[in-house]
């Protein structure tokens, strides 16, 4: 299967508008070292970040921090339309440094503030008008039409920013779909990722039905179990192959994986790069 990226992960900037006429899944899950942006227009969607799903309705802000775990899904087969943008925080390093006392990125890793649903129809088109102007600047490779996205992009920050304040204030985000099974598994998933975990064993530390849970963690977290056992996993390799200096071959035997080839695999399926890649792309921007 041909996996369907809509980032270069290389890339320090990128903003895209996808129109839909039927559902689509995306094949895999990914993680980045970008900040993400998006903006529901149209439809209605399914949204995995970390350990939570999300519902995510027309007019809807989903923001996604550095490194963190998400996916998407349909719910059903009806049309729908988007904006994502993904940056690094190196983007807009110049525009942080003028402004020292001002924190852009943070609240944008904030569990609470994953989904942005109580937004007003003027918030909303606000929003999105930023969003196409953003839109438009792409293709000009000029130094003016830098700075005007960079500013653009500063200034949608801050303005997320105080809609997530005004939504704490309202009583906090909406739309979170929970369920305490799966919030326990994920617990166990976490401390035991670098043993061979499978289905079954799983199911029998729970006393559940493998079937059982299969259908369950899918419903909850739009995630097969593998694929977020497979998330965990790369997660922690991310960070060994960044603070360490172990063989590609040793941190995939410790997180988990059964051969290295695999690992590579599903490594590249998650971030865009080898491991190897990884390691070099990594060195050179640290």
């Amino acid at each position: 299967m041909v996996s369907e990226y809509t980032y270069d992960p290389r890339d320090d900037f990128f903003i895209e508008r996808i129109d839909r006429d039927t559902g689509f899944d995306m094949p895999s899950f990914h993680i980045h070292h970008k900040f993400e942006i998006y903006y529901e227009i149209a439809g209605t969607r399914r949204y995995f970040i970390e350990d939570s799903a999300y519902i995510v309705n027309a007019g809807s802000v989903v923001l996604i921090g550095e490194n963190q775990i998400h996916k998407t899904a349909s719910l059903g087969d009806a049309p729908s339309s988007r904006v994502v943008l993904n940056f690094s925080r190196e983007y807009l390093e110049k525009i942080a440094a003028a402004f020292p006392e001002v924190d852009f990125f943070s609240f944008l890793t904030e569990e609470h503030n994953h989904l942005l649903s109580n937004i007003t129809v003027k918030q909303q088109n606000h929003i999105q008008s930023m969003l196409q102007q953003l839109l438009s600047l792409e293709g000009d490779p000029s130094q003016e039409r830098e700075a005007m996205r960079k500013m653009m992009l500063a200034t949608l920050l801050l303005e997320l920013k105080d809609l997530c304040r005004q939504q704490r204030e309202q009583g906090g985000e909406r739309g979170r779909v929970s369920n305490h099974i799966v919030d326990q598994i994920q617990a166990y998933i976490s401390q035991h990722y670098a043993e061979k975990l499978t289905l079954t064993g799983i199911a029998g530390q729970f006393y559940i039905s493998p079937y059982y849970l299969s259908r369950l963690f899918k419903k909850s977290t739009n995630l097969s179990l593998i694929e977020y056992i497979n998330g965990v996993r790369v997660k922690e390799a991310q960070n060994r192959i960044e603070k360490s200096a172990e063989s590609i071959s040793a941190i995939a035997e410790k997180t988990g994986f059964m051969t290295t080839a695999h690992f590579r695999r599903v490594f590249k399926d998650a971030t865009g790069l080898s491991p190897q890649q990884y390691r070099q792309y990594y060195k050179r921007n640290k």
